[in-house]
């Protein structure tokens, strides 16, 4: 009895009365912050729904009200992992390196808690936020069970899917967290790798690559990929039933786990990302108290000094070439900025490059069924994926640029330089975007190869891909993201926290790309002039219209007549410089009133 007594305390001191949870629950659940993020949660959620449901007005067969609410909760359930998987890290990245940045993390190790509390209590305390988030939409996921075609289980499954997908990234989030000492660009580094992982393993599961043999077609032709298991929004195609998964018979001859895995993947997700949640959770209990952070010995160091021959003499470092500007500098090219001197970048770059080459040796070699006749869909969704990357990347970045130097305290000897808010502000902006040229120079170059490729090919092997797209995609693509960046610094400098700030920033910037994008697609058929006009001014609208004009005319009209298309073209070649323009103007605007309200700013949040 006196053994169950302890267990029992031990455990209720772990999770329930861990001092960590209950102090950030407590305090931060009465914050009016909190509310009004579940209040623009729950604001999108209701405006997909809406969206979705129109299609339900007019309706009068209850197979067409039930068709028609499930793809009100495909859109809902869709939307509802994307923000989990946008919000998630974010709320979990802050977890340590709050800690860390306010010189509280020592203290935190003074205290009688144990390492488990500590790890646990800093998980679940972000996690909470989370799952709250999760648990607020439920109503509005039972609005699509009214008129039938959804299930309760699949709610329950689409459910379990996003509250997994938070864990695995919280618990991924808590280890690099105790593991790095350098924490400034955690935040960095993790959201770009989750953002690569999705994308990545995204496009290998739709690819045929990623394609099941034993999976049937579902709901638009779609087929279940092996990647299923591993990938929350291939497994959530197989709960919505647009990729329906084989029967258990059929794939039994792979052995188990994997034809469990394949016969149940939504299951099995869940079940693997527990799994590998629990794994970082005890590595994350080594590193807690771990003496390398704070300059101590360690076994590994000692081993290492003996072997690693090291000069005893005078340490030099090479002289590096500083800017005219050198916050901008700074911002660009050192390690002591948010995104630092990281590989990242060369990976996405490297990443980028395979992609497009691929992309047009498939077509070109008509793989996998392509054509030249699919280069312009084809070049459009690589541009998009690699542009979404890029907006997440820069506006991460900008909004821990400001928020950085106040938790590490360094805000005071920057102001106490001769250096005025107008050239702190200017350097920052520059230096984000220069420090995102690598990355801007995929797409340009993507577009550029399937351009030359037009150019050098015979007329029956050319994409169709227009030469002034080469010069319209990187002006757009350049002045949305310092659009992005100006944002982002606009949210540092408003706010205290890094984690606030990202946060913020990241969803205005998401949300604003995904709604300009929805109204594309709502004035698709006003007509191909009018779109010429109007959708260079949306971000993602305007690259398809750029790299794929004939998308512009409506497909029930047929292919467009050769002086239609020329007209289109001129029109959007124009109005997408025009947009550039505004873009541009936009953030000239931002900036000057960023620099007005800087001094008050600082001076503020300092008292």
């Amino acid at each position: 009895m006196t053994l169950l007594n302890d267990l029992s305390h031990t455990l209720w001191r772990l999770i329930p009365a861990n001092p960590i949870l209950v102090r950030v629950v407590t305090t931060g659940g009465r914050r009016p912050r909190q509310a009004l993020i579940r209040g623009v949660y729950l604001g999108l959620l209701i405006a997909a729904t809406f969206w979705g449901g129109m299609s339900i007005a007019g309706q009068t067969s209850l197979a067409e009200l039930a068709k028609s609410s499930t793809q009100v909760f495909v859109i809902v359930s869709v939307l509802q992992l994307a923000l989990t998987c946008l919000i998630a890290p974010i709320f979990a990245a802050g977890a340590i390196t709050q800690e860390k940045d306010n010189n509280t993390f020592s203290i935190l190790l003074t205290t009688p808690l144990s390492n488990a509390q500590i790890v646990l209590g800093s998980l679940l305390s972000r996690l909470y936020f989370v799952w709250v988030l999760l648990l607020s939409g439920l109503p509005i996921f039972c609005i699509s069970m009214i008129y039938g075609g959804v299930t309760t289980r699949e709610v329950f499954e689409s459910f379990a899917l996003a509250a997994a997908t938070g864990l695995v990234t919280g618990a991924l989030a808590i280890l690099v967290g105790m593991a790095r000492v350098g924490t400034r660009r955690t935040i960095f580094s993790f959201v770009v790798g989750v953002a690569a992982y999705l994308l990545a393993v995204g496009l290998v599961g739709i690819s045929p690559w990623g394609a099941l043999r034993e999976a049937t077609p579902g709901v638009g032709g779609g087929v279940m990929s092996w990647l299923a298991p591993v990938h929350p929004f291939l497994a959530l195609g197989v709960v919505t039933g647009r990729t329906p998964a084989p029967d258990p018979g059929e794939v039994a001859h792979y052995g188990w786990p994997a034809s469990w895995l394949l016969a149940e993947p939504a299951l099995g997700y869940v079940v693997i990302t527990v799994l590998l949640s629990a794994v970082f959770i005890v590595m994350s209990l080594v590193f807690v108290r771990r003496g390398q952070s704070e300059g101590e010995a360690t076994l590994l160091n000692r081993i290492s000094g003996l072997v690693a021959r090291r000069d005893v003499g005078e340490r030099r470092r090479k002289p590096r070439r500083v800017w005219s500007n050198p916050i901008a500098w700074r911002e660009a090219a050192t390690k002591a900025s948010a995104g630092g001197r990281s590989a990242s970048r060369w990976v996405f770059v490297a990443i980028g490059a395979v992609a497009a080459l691929t992309a047009l040796a498939a077509i070109r070699g008509r793989w996998w069924g392509l054509s030249p006749a699919a280069a312009g869909p084809t070049l459009t969704a690589l541009l998009w994926i690699e542009f979404g990357v890029i907006l997440l990347v820069v506006t991460s970045t900008a909004a821990s640029a400001l928020t950085r130097e106040k938790e590490s305290q360094t805000m005071e000897l920057l102001l106490a330089t001769r250096l005025t808010s107008d050239y702190i502000c200017a350097g920052m902006l520059q230096g984000l975007v220069r420090f995102v040229v690598p990355m801007l120079a995929v797409p340009a170059v993507t577009v550029l190869l399937f351009t030359l490729n037009d150019l050098v090919s015979p007329a029956a092997m050319r994409l169709g891909t227009p030469l002034e797209s080469v010069l319209t995609v990187p002006a757009l693509m350049v002045s949305v993201t310092a659009l992005a960046a100006i944002i982002g610094l606009q949210f540092s400098l408003t706010s205290r926290r890094t984690i606030q700030a990202v946060m913020w920033s990241s969803v205005i910037v998401m949300a604003a790309a995904g709604l300009t994008w929805a109204c594309g697609f709502a004035i698709r058929d006003a007509g191909p002039n009018v779109d010429a006009v109007l959708w260079p001014l949306l971000p993602f609208p305007s690259i398809q219209a750029s790299v794929h004009p004939a998308s512009m005319f409506p497909a029930h009209l047929g292919p467009p007549q050769a002086h239609e298309l020329t007209s289109a073209r001129w029109i959007r070649a124009v109005f997408a410089i025009v947009a550039a323009v505004l873009y541009s103007g936009l953030t000239w605007v931002l900036y000057r009133n960023m620099v007005k309200n800087f001094d008050m700013t600082v001076r503020r949040q300092s008292a």
